[in-house]
């Protein structure tokens, strides 16, 4: 038993570890492109039309596919997978690849024709006037050929999961973001302006897709021209998937909510507030994704399997985890926000006011950073047991809060309270997650839990002071050359380092499990190669 387990939690780490990899990559490329939209475009109506254009293309993809078809695909093609009955299994995956096609292209055909009607119900355009109306409506309409792209794109990502093959849809999005800045520049070369990255985001939908079919042919995946409704793979999976999509249709409203609070906030806010969340996905998206979907169909085996007591492991060790790295992640964003705006974003058209505006929002949005994360393992433990009602509950009364939140804190601290509004609701839908689904399996290891929480909020504690004296330092007694481009990423990297050394640091005297499990698994593999 214990070899197994340790054989599970290694594959877990091996496929996080992965996927924590390819999204750092991913998010990497994300910003390169945020930095050449902000340098190129400033803070204005060109990068808040671009910013505003995603809204409705992303919502028919987070709403047809988004995380709740992979927590309903997974577990129903994974069952045909171990009964060794992969033909059954292609049977049903075409089914649901053939119905979301359908519905995608449908959904995507209304938006394009209907675009000036439906904007004006998610984005507040009584700050911007008739030209970011205009142009807000003419890249939404390109843009919706993306969301056709990527939901075919979601289904494919869900199959190889299955197979627990991460690496090419993390392949695929670091292909997306470099795809977008080609194009975006070469077409900003060419006088087409905010235009051509609207294009890019086509072009790379549709080569990420592509990716994503190479890889299912390698796995002799058949295809089938069929919507067969009959299928019980298939009615198990909708089974699953309405009350997944009722409550990510409730999260992306918030999503919506959050934007039109700040559409409404006046120029460049939009634009500031879409820089300031990419930011904070950084460790959501590298770690909080990425640890989760990895532990999910090892979850999911052994809740089968009547396991509960390595499921509740499972739990623990990811919850434990995604605490040891986000929420120093949050602690370091917060302290070396002005130098990493700085670094990254000072040139071109944005300026210092849009510096102080930005490090200021960062604040508020990576508070909710470790509460995002932990949501992601707390939805998966739902999954794993196929509950999806209760997590849909909650989405909806985290839904309400938002909106109060951002009703309250908008006309007290303006887009400042749309980010402490966005982190609040993230908390309180962690706490009540964990509360509920300790109702449903039992405790869940939780003094293991909070003894491992209570060392790394130390650690980062003392992370934290460390980078500010570090950057008190360099700038005051080192005069540090700030003024300058060099300068600023030096100073930036400085302060990283720093950080991260410290934080070690003060893990090996803490004697931090989750620290010796990294360890191991490096050593392992060093010993392995060598």
């Amino acid at each position: 038993m214990a070899e197994k387990n340790s054989k599970s939690s290694e594959g877990v780490m091996k496929a996080a570890g992965i996927l924590i990899v390819m999204n750092f990559l991913a998010s990497i490329l994300g910003y390169a492109r945020q930095i050449v939209i902000s340098s190129s475009f400033g803070f204005g109506i060109d990068s808040d039309a671009y910013y505003a254009a995603f809204t409705i293309p992303d919502l028919i993809y987070n709403v047809l596919v988004g995380g709740g078809l992979s927590s309903a695909f997974i577990p129903v093609f994974s069952s045909y997978l171990a009964d060794n009955n992969e033909d059954e299994g292609f049977r049903m995956a075409s089914t649901i690849l053939n119905i979301v096609a359908l519905v995608s292209g449908i959904a995507s055909l209304i938006g394009l024709i209907f675009a000036p009607q439906l904007l004006p119900f998610i984005v507040n355009f009584s700050k911007g006037g008739q030209p970011f109306f205009d142009l807000t409506v003419r890249l939404t309409r390109i843009m919706f050929f993306q969301s056709f792209f990527m939901c075919l794109t979601g289904i494919c990502m869900g199959i190889l999961q299955s197979y627990k093959d991460f690496a090419p849809p993390s392949i695929g999005s670091v292909v997306y973001n470099l795809v977008i800045i080609v194009v975006g520049v070469v077409l900003l070369k060419l006088g087409m302006g905010i235009t051509g990255f609207s294009i890019g985001v086509v072009v790379g939908a549709a080569v990420h897709l592509s990716i994503q079919l190479i890889f299912i042919k390698k796995r002799k995946f058949i295809y089938y021209r069929i919507i067969d409704l009959e299928n019980t793979g298939v009615s198990k999976f909708f089974h699953l998937f309405w009350p997944m999509l009722l409550g990510i249709s409730v999260s992306q409203i918030n999503t919506v909510v959050n934007k039109y609070f700040g559409s409404g906030q006046g120029k460049s806010v939009l634009s500031a507030m879409q820089n300031a969340i990419s930011i904070q996905q950084l460790p959501i998206n590298m770690f909080g994704f990425s640890i989760a979907l990895s532990v999910f169909p090892t979850m999911v085996e052994h809740f089968s399997q009547g396991e509960i007591g390595l499921y509740k492991k499972d739990f623990s060790m990811a919850v434990r985890n995604m605490v040891f790295i986000t929420l120093p992640a949050t602690f370091g964003l917060i302290a070396v926000r002005v130098p990493l705006v700085r670094a990254l974003y000072l040139q071109g058209n944005f300026t210092n006011a849009d510096v102080k505006i930005l490090s200021t929002l960062l604040i508020f949005y990576c508070a909710g950073i470790t509460a995002y994360c932990v949501r992601q393992v707390l939805l998966q433990g739902f999954y794993s047991i196929q509950i999806t009602s209760i997590p849909v509950a909650i989405n909806i009364i985290v839904l309400l809060l938002n909106i109060v939140f951002s009703f309250i804190f908008v006309n007290i601290m303006g887009a400042n309270g749309l980010g402490l509004a966005y982190s609040l609701a993230g908390v309180s839908s962690m706490c009540m997650l964990a509360f509920m689904l300790r109702t449903k399996v039992g405790r869940l290891r939780g003094r293991e839990i909070l003894v491992s929480v209570s060392k790394i909020f130390i650690a980062c504690v003392i992370m934290y002071v460390a980078i500010f004296l570090t950057r008190v330092l360099l700038e005051g007694a080192l005069s540090f050359p700030i003024d300058k481009k060099i300068g600023q990423l030096t100073e930036l990297v400085i302060l990283i380092v720093a950080g991260i050394i410290v934080y070690l640091i003060a893990a090996v005297l803490l004697k931090m499990r989750e620290l010796k499990t990294a360890l191991a698994l490096i050593l392992k593999k060093l010993g392995r190669r060598k």
